[in-house]
Formats: C-alpha cells, sequence, structure tokens
C-alpha cells in the first residue's frame, strides 16, 4: 500500500505543478476539483498530462490509451487514470 500512496503523492505533485495565482494557496487532496478549485481547464489539464509522461518515462498514445480530459473532474479522478496507465505500462513492459 506504501506503493500506492507515493503514486498519489507525485500524482498531487504534478497537478500542483500546473496550479498557478490566485489558486496557489489551494490545498491539493484526491477531492479537489480541477478547473473549479484550481482553475485548470482543459490546456492545463493536458499539459499536466505530458508532465506525467515524463516523470513516468512512458508514451501514452504508445499504450494505446485514449485520455478524455473532459471526464478528469477531480485529483482522485487524474490518480485512478495514472494507475491504469502505468498498470497497462507494466503489462506492456511484461509482454
Amino acid at each position: 500500500m506504501e506503493i500506492a500512496a507515493e503514486l498519489d503523492e507525485k500524482i498531487i505533485n504534478i497537478v500542483s505543478q500546473g496550479v498557478s495565482g490566485r489558486f496557489k494557496k489551494t490545498k491539493i487532496t484526491p477531492e479537489t476539483h480541477l478547473q473549479k478549485e484550481l482553475g485548470l481547464d482543459s490546456i492545463g489539464i493536458l499539459a499536466m498530462v505530458f508532465r506525467f509522461e515524463e516523470l513516468f518515462s512512458i508514451d501514452i498514445a504508445q499504450l494505446g490509451v485514449d485520455i478524455n480530459v473532459a471526464k478528469l473532474k477531480t485529483v482522485s479522478d487524474v490518480i485512478q487514470a495514472a494507475r491504469d496507465i502505468l498498470n497497462k505500462a507494466l503489462l506492456a513492459k511484461q509482454a
């Protein structure tokens, strides 16, 4: 379970890097809403996806994963998507 908590922290850190302006001081939890509470629009969320790829050295397109940015509403949604992507990347490496 420690690995899951560590992953969650890394994802929250990626999210916090995309937050700017008046939203910088907002405490980020899994329940935090990306647009309403952090001011992230679809471009900001997409930039977060690129930071995720860079941090974990994976290419989401190569994995065949289709990310629907509109469905990423909360930090928890991002964490779950990240877990799914990393699981798929792990399975692809094992194949």
